[in-house]
């Protein structure tokens, strides 16, 4: 759906209206300029999404995926997180991508976040892991 043209309300459409409309018309004028700037493919993550980023140093061991510690930091949300999605996962040594797919298995409990083994990874490797907590 496209957005309407017609972003702010005049004073001129308003004619015959007492002085105090123009008070109300600036301060809706600037709400609505506001959402159509938003609107218009400004929406982010951590502007307006309930979201968080994670970056988190992943050390794979050398039996991987078994052995593999699991990783727990504290959820920043206001609510319970409905997923767990990886936005970037790189080898630190060599800046190549994970082989993939690099799937995050996760749980929440009373606000910590446990990740267990993230797989699609190589053992023996240091990643860095870029997850999007929303």
């Amino acid at each position: 759906m496209r957005l309407p043209t017609q972003k702010k309300i005049l004073r001129e459409d308003l004619k015959g209206a007492p002085n105090w409309v123009g008070i109300i018309i600036d301060t809706l004028n600037s709400f609505m300029e506001s959402v159509y700037q938003s609107l218009n493919k400004n929406i982010t993550l951590q502007d307006n999404i309930a979201s968080f980023v994670k970056e988190i140093d992943y050390n794979t061991v050398t039996t991987y995926p078994t052995g593999q510690q699991s990783i727990t930091f504290n959820n920043a949300l206001k609510s319970r997180p409905i997923g767990v999605q990886v936005l970037q996962a790189y080898d630190k040594d060599s800046y190549t991508p994970a082989a993939g797919p690099v799937y995050t298995p996760w749980t929440e409990n009373n606000g910590v976040i446990t990740i267990t083994t993230i797989t699609g990874l190589d053992p023996d490797k240091s990643y860095l892991i870029r997850l999007l907590i929303y």
